[in-house]
């Protein structure tokens, strides 16, 4: 009888489901077990449940690991009924876990050879460890980066962005519904190698302005940075309520950050200045500091602090995962870790 449903009725029934039922469901029919694992309106609607508190990670570690937790319940005790240990599937020997994306649900994952010379590209569902492996990029020069995995909601399409940060401005973007890639040419020669973030379905990169790749158009164009301030550093974006979002890191030493947003989309004259975080209770030697998620009353960020013996050789590094409120100036550490290095 299953089998006899529309198949546009079976994913709405689907969609309104837990994801324990959904897993059990699986055996009811090879339709039903292609429908759960393979359509992305059924990870869509898993993650509009649990958008505002799931939080995906990827834990420093030798082996990459992910680790799905509540981001609203305490992280302190280390032993959350709602934490969730996640093996990587597709995870191959000799392979670095290279960039990781997520929307709706679903992630975006690259795996290099670690010669930096070749990039496999997956689209995973974490609920139901469902993968997918997009066909070869066109992209075969050294290296290759996945910059940005976004949705369009007119069209259900999902997209996919690679490029070269190192020697040109060749890109390539590959859609869903067409299966292939396609070459895009970007106005910049990209001189940082970070993830794009996304907001208002464009990607966003920032460097001496900010460079957005329209998901619509397949098409590039720059914005503005919030009216520069004397010592302003702007390193990194984000997205909160739907607005871009823009980080100043001129005070991160001193222990804060702030928080811009772009309340009308690709308007400058409406950067607005709304909170500044608190990250620290001392100075400290930043490595890396990057938002997690930006959320209704706190952001959560990672940062990577330097610690260095005696003679000032590098030992190893801190990585803590804070969360920052932004109406307060008071911050909380999640959970903290630590990569050792060699003395030199």
């Amino acid at each position: 009888m299953a089998d006899n449903l529309p198949e546009d009725l079976i994913v709405q029934i689907l969609e309104k489901l837990p994801i324990k039922s959904l897993i059990r469901f699986t055996s009811v029919s090879k339709r039903w077990r292609l429908i759960i694992l393979s359509d992305p309106n059924i990870a869509k609607s898993q993650f509009q449940e649990t958008q505002s508190r799931r939080v995906l990670l990827c834990l420093h570690c030798k082996e990459p690991e992910f680790e799905s937790r509540d981001s609203e319940t305490p992280w302190s005790t280390g032993d959350s009924s709602t934490d969730r240990k996640l093996s990587c599937p597709f995870k191959q020997p000799g392979y670095n876990l290279h960039s990781l994306f997520s929307c709706n649900g679903l992630v975006c994952a690259a795996l290099d050879d670690r010669n930096w010379t070749h990039l496999d590209i997956y689209i995973w569902n974490p609920s139901t460890q469902f993968f997918k492996k997009l066909p070869p990029s066109p992209l075969r020069f050294a290296f290759p980066r996945c910059y940005g995995f976004g949705y369009l909601s007119a069209t259900g399409d999902y997209k996919v962005l690679i490029g070269n940060w190192s020697l040109n401005t060749d890109h390539h973007i590959f859609s869903f519904n067409t299966n292939i890639w396609k070459r895009i040419e970007s106005p910049l020669c990209l001189q940082r190698d970070d993830q794009w973030t996304l907001s208002n379905e464009a990607l966003h990169l920032v460097d001496k302005e900010i460079l957005a790749f329209d998901l619509t158009h397949d098409k590039f164009r720059t914005m503005p940075l919030p009216d520069p301030e004397r010592g302003q550093y702007i390193r990194e974006l984000g997205d909160f309520r739907g607005c871009l979002c823009a980080f100043d890191y001129k005070n991160q030493r001193i222990g804060f950050i702030d928080l811009w947003v772009m309340k009308e989309y690709n308007v400058g004259e409406s950067w607005t200045k709304l909170f500044t975080l608190k990250i620290s209770d001392q100075p400290m030697p930043v490595l890396c500091l990057r938002p997690i998620m930006v959320m209704e009353t706190s952001t959560i960020l990672e940062i990577g602090i330097s610690n260095e013996g005696s003679l000032g050789r590098h030992l190893d590094t801190e990585f803590k995962l804070i969360k920052s409120y932004h109406k307060e100036e008071k911050f909380e550490t999640l959970m903290e870790c630590f990569r050792r290095g060699m003395a030199k």
